[in-house]
């Protein structure tokens, strides 16, 4: 345990907060040429990070990197019926990642907790969420409590389970069967890839209130048709993930002055609908870099420039646009979802992945959004339009 710094760490920015996020907009930063300093308190990228290798594929600075640990060329989803999507999939190897982006980048290891440790021209929370600096700690634990979250426990086996999750499977959405005192009540689908140590078996609430990820093991030992005691005795090791799918955009306003720029999931750089995060802290840090580089070349960096480099007003669109469907999902039960994921996967190949980015313009996204509404049943229509209507239009148009 590393405790609070008790000495100034000084540079043009400063990076607080060393995991995948602060890392790369710090490797970012360096390849520009910028003084610039990563501090955190250097612990295991532990994590299990996945990710459409496509998206990394095409940003150049990222596609010449070896941060596979696997990647497949497709990879499979249960949605009533078994199919194969077609597109590029992986799982970073987290060693080879933290080398590849911590080369040549200054890092102090400390643990920081008040923008009064640090003194640079611009300062970067990248702490994670809720964020650790004071000066966002109390309103990001508020916002904690409220939520929604995506939570899933998972365990290591030494092979490939028998059964549906015997190969590379992104959702299984059939459901259990002889759970006894279930303290769930949510949907749950399956999760299946290989791992350095095995091969990693989960349970996952796509989106829903807070719950102990130990509550999943018994859905998860159902799934595998096995008693949970011989579950416990296969696991190699186990993993739980809690990831706040509501984590809100930074405010607007009360920028000016001495504060922190966020980046990452202190961003609420999450994707609201999927949970998906760290692709998206990785593809945008070239951008936020080059206005970083810009701000840096004026007398005083601008503070709103800065945060709109992070989320830009048409981003802010976008990111309305996946809280609508984050209140549509919400709603659903296990035989929805599954219906709603067998509709979105019948889109073409070239239309549905826009809506899994973060970084989408709102009105391709629309786009998408609109093409899946025609092509549902009226079934599923309805439950699309049981969000806010009136907010997806003020969305779009801004």
């Amino acid at each position: 345990m590393i405790a609070p710094m008790a000495v100034q760490v000084s540079a043009d920015v400063v990076v607080v907060g060393d995991g995948v996020a602060g890392t790369a907009l710090a490797w970012s930063l360096q390849r520009r040429g910028v003084d610039v300093v990563l501090v955190g308190p250097d612990l295991v990228w532990s994590a299990t990070y996945t990710t459409w290798a496509d998206d990394i594929d095409e940003v150049a600075e990222l596609g010449a990197l070896d941060i596979w640990l696997h990647r497949f060329d497709r990879i499979a989803v249960d949605v009533g019926k078994r199919r194969v999507l077609e597109r590029p999939y992986g799982i970073i190897d987290n060693d080879r990642l933290r080398a590849a982006i911590r080369a040549d980048v200054r890092h102090v290891r400390a643990a920081i907790t008040s923008l009064d440790d640090v003194e640079g021209r611009i300062i970067v929370d990248a702490t994670g969420w809720p964020s650790k600096l004071a000066e966002h700690r109390s309103i990001d634990e508020i916002q904690a409590r409220r939520g929604s979250w995506q939570t899933a426990f998972g365990v290591v086996l030494p092979a490939a389970p028998d059964g549906r999750l015997c190969e590379p499977t992104m959702m299984d959405w059939s459901q259990p069967v002889g759970v006894v005192d279930d303290p769930v009540g949510l949907p749950t689908f399956g999760y299946s890839l290989p791992v350095s140590d095995g091969w990693l078996v989960e349970e996952t609430v796509l989106a829903g209130p807070a719950i102990n990820p130990a509550d999943l093991e018994k859905r998860l030992a159902a799934r595998l048709s096995m008693p949970v005691e011989q579950l416990r005795e296969l696991a190699l090791r186990t993993e739980s993930v809690r990831i706040p799918m509501g984590a809100p955009m930074p405010a607007r306003q009360n920028l000016s002055g001495r504060c922190a720029i966020r980046y990452g999931a202190a961003a609420g750089m999450i994707h609201p609908a999927t949970g998906y995060s760290v692709g998206t802290s990785l593809i945008c840090a070239g951008r936020v870099a080059d206005e970083i580089v810009v701000q840096l070349g004026q007398g005083s960096p601008d503070q709103q420039s800065l945060a709109s480099a992070v989320w830009p007003t048409s981003l802010r669109r976008t990111r309305r646009l996946h809280e609508y469907g984050l209140d549509v999902v919400l709603k659903m039960d296990a035989p929805a979802l599954a219906g709603f994921f067998a509709a979105f996967f019948e889109l073409d190949r070239s239309v549905w992945p826009a809506y899994l980015r973060v970084h989408t313009p709102p009105v391709k996204l629309a786009r998408v959004m609109l093409a899946m509404f025609v092509r549902s049943p009226w079934s599923l229509r309805r439950q699309l339009l049981s969000g806010n209507p009136r907010a997806f239009l003020r969305a779009i148009r801004g």
